[in-house]
């Protein structure tokens, strides 16, 4: 029980040192140098993609922002599956939106990382963004 109460006070602790904003820019920064690492991109192509990558990195998270905020507001409810349908509606419809503007925003950073990598550097980029990594 004690190393519970530890272990719950070194979580708590955490979440107040590192605001999500903090968290997000660090799981961001992990993403761009696994995207880096595994593109293998010579020393000044990744000098000129870096910044694109972070840029399309921050633009993508900024679509998903709505829906995650409004689903870590209704986590409790989704938890114990309590969801009203207005609730309901509010989170799919967030989720639609989410989605129907990924489309542009991919194809858009598609084409500006043509522009300093090569055609194939730039699909794995993109395929390697929607990696799930820890």
């Amino acid at each position: 029980m004690k190393h519970f109460m530890l272990i719950a006070a070194i979580f708590i602790s955490m979440a107040v040192v590192m605001p999500s904003s903090a968290y997000a820019g660090k799981k961001r920064d992990a993403r761009v140098a696994y995207i880096m690492k595994n593109l293998r991109l010579k020393s000044d192509v990744q000098t000129k993609f870096k910044p694109l990558l972070e840029a399309y990195l921050k633009e993508l998270s900024d679509i998903k922002a709505p829906y995650k905020k409004l689903k870590d507001e209704l986590e409790d409810a989704i938890n114990a599956n309590k969801l009203t349908p207005a609730q309901c509606d509010q989170l799919f419809e967030a989720k639609q939106k989410q989605e129907d503007k990924e489309p542009a925003l991919n194809r858009k950073w598609y084409a500006k990382f043509k522009t300093v990598v090569t055609t194939q550097q730039a699909y794995k980029a993109m395929k390697l963004s929607d990696d799930k990594i820890e």
